[in-house]
């Protein structure tokens, strides 16, 4: 009876690995430390499903850093955010970190999901303060950076058996669950998702900065306050921050297709149509010039099918507006030390 049970359980197994693709739905690639700071874990490598297409491949380098590439020098730039940056949903060479050529330099990927502005920055500060940059560039996701402003990410997540749990399901049956070695097996984690999931929990309201984008004047003003202070603190280094608005703010083709969609009918306006987020954002950053991506990302194969993440398609979209930016900049920086030299 205990060799069939075995040979049950492993044939369901493979049955399921077969079904998923050997593919997880979350990323378990995730660690913290004991102040309770998070990250992606060294050397690691994860395969993850998508709603709709062929499951995605991330992997790690040393320091944990998303690859490619790995090598740093000193006149390498930084891109750091939550999981645009790190670019959920797609392969390792998509991101639009690895695509950039800055300088004839490839950007360093230090994108975390889950993590907020102030996290972003806190990540720059510490890479900065054991290696120079060229430059770094701040990502502000529309989608979740003004939900996240207050509260760092060690306070709002925990990690749990390399996976990212919401504080509250932490401490609970499922982060006990998923910090189990069980949880490895792809058939234990189906059961367990399906038999400890709160299947009662009422759909999520639509956020404030949907519905009252005035209202959120504080968390602007926060945010915007802490990129200035950190591009004071580091005047050798050029500091770029980059809007990035939600996929039904960039493009009305995200109408019915985004995880968004449901709240539309609450809003006083059209989101493609509604820039007031934006501007209140752009105009606290105007010290800094920052970029606006809304243009480039009109198009709603930007982003990937059911998922705001970023496409490959959005991702090279993004790579190009920055690249673009940043060239012209530097060409602008160089006209006035070549009329003065004449």
């Amino acid at each position: 009876m205990t060799v069939s049970c075995l040979i049950t359980a492993a044939l369901c197994e493979g049955m399921v690995r077969f079904a998923d693709d050997n593919a997880r739905p979350m990323i378990r690639l995730f660690e913290q430390n004991q102040v309770g700071d998070i990250g992606l874990s060294s050397n690691g490598s994860a395969r993850i499903g998508r709603a709709i297409g062929e499951p995605w491949e991330i992997h790690t380098d040393d320091a944990g850093r998303r690859l490619p590439p790995s090598t740093l020098t000193d006149s390498a730039w930084v891109v750091v955010g939550d999981s645009q940056v790190m670019g959920n949903g797609v392969d390792d060479g998509a991101p639009f970190p690895a695509k950039l050529r800055i300088d004839g330099q490839a950007a360093h990927n230090l994108g975390v999901p889950g993590f907020g502005v102030g996290d972003a920055l806190s990540r720059a500060t510490a890479h900065l303060a054991t290696h120079p940059a060229a430059g770094v560039i701040v990502v502000i996701n529309q989608m979740n950076d003004w939900d996240e402003v207050l509260v760092p990410i060690g306070e709002r997540y925990q990690v749990r058996g390399g996976w990212l749990l919401n504080t509250e399901d932490a401490t609970g049956p499922r982060g006990y669950f998923l910090a189990s070695p069980i949880s490895g097996s792809h058939l234990a984690f189906l059961i367990g998702h399906l038999v400890l999931k709160d299947w009662s929990s009422p759909p999520p309201l639509a956020p404030t900065w949907m519905t009252n984008p005035d209202a959120m004047t504080k968390e602007t003003t926060l945010m915007a306050t802490a990129i200035l202070r950190f591009s004071a603190a580091h005047p050798n280094t050029t500091v770029l921050p980059v809007y990035l608005p939600a996929d039904v703010y960039a493009s009305n083709g995200r109408a019915e297709g985004s995880p968004l969609s449901p709240h539309l009918s609450a809003l006083d306006r059209p989101p493609w149509q509604d820039n007031r987020l934006a501007a209140q954002l752009l105009s606290a950053l105007s010290p800094l010039a920052p970029l606006d991506l809304s243009p480039v990302l009109t198009s709603a194969e930007n982003f990937l099918s059911g998922d705001y993440h970023l496409s490959e398609t959005g991702h090279q979209a993004v790579a190009k507006a920055i690249t673009e930016t940043l060239t012209l900049r530097a060409a602008q920086a160089q006209a006035p030390s070549e009329v003065d030299e004449q």
